[in-house]
């Protein structure tokens, strides 16, 4: 397989992780070079990573990637946990709330790179109260270091951890001050796997 995307992302961080849960083997095509970003977009219209080039088909977006691997290695014993019933559809709004806050912290993040200044713009100031108040309500979802009795990583789980890890690494929420997500962080980064894909620096 061929994974299009960076070290840094927390969207390909989810695909690498599970791949090397599942023991697949991958190679990683860094769209933050110059050679990279111009494969990216000549494979994917949409030009958001990651994109796998995987069993002669070319599939865009982390959760269609882990959905087409789940199915891949159906009964794996290190899959993630699989939601059922009502259990599911939880799952599925964890996750959109997961990413949301995430989304709303990467634009922040890239407006101020280029001189953005928060205090000058309210929309920049939505997204932050928004990455505040999805976290919230999260922290109120989880049951201890999960958010099932299942003491088993499902993709809530792993999709809180990497764009949790994605916002302290890139200083973009004060993840470190809050003792519940601090906890979080600190238990789910001792997974091998987690450890393994962590950004460099």
């Amino acid at each position: 397989m061929k994974l299009y995307g960076s070290v840094t992302s927390p969207f390909v961080r989810r695909v690498r992780f599970l791949c090397l849960e599942l023991g697949h083997q991958f190679e990683l095509v860094d769209t933050q070079t110059e050679a990279g970003q111009a494969l990216l977009r000549e494979k994917n219209p949409i030009w958001k990573v990651p994109c796998a080039e995987i069993d002669g088909m070319l599939l865009w977006d982390s959760h269609t990637i882990l959905e087409y691997l789940s199915q891949k290695y159906a009964g794996h014993p290190r899959l993630l946990r699989q939601a059922q019933g009502q259990d599911y559809w939880r799952e599925r709004n964890l996750v959109t709330a997961a990413d949301a806050a995430v989304e709303s912290a990467i634009n922040v993040f890239y407006l101020t790179r280029d001189g953005a200044d928060v205090a000058q713009i309210a929309y920049l100031q939505k997204q932050q109260a928004r990455v505040a108040s999805i976290l919230s309500w999260l922290k109120k979802e989880l049951r201890g270091v999960y958010f099932t009795a299942e003491e088993k990583l499902g993709l809530s789980e792993l999709a809180l951890f990497c764009n949790l890890d994605w916002m302290r690494f890139r200083a973009m929420y004060p993840v470190d001050e809050d003792p519940v997500l601090r906890q979080y962080l600190g238990f789910h980064g001792k997974h091998p796997s987690l450890a393994a894909t962590r950004p460099p620096g």
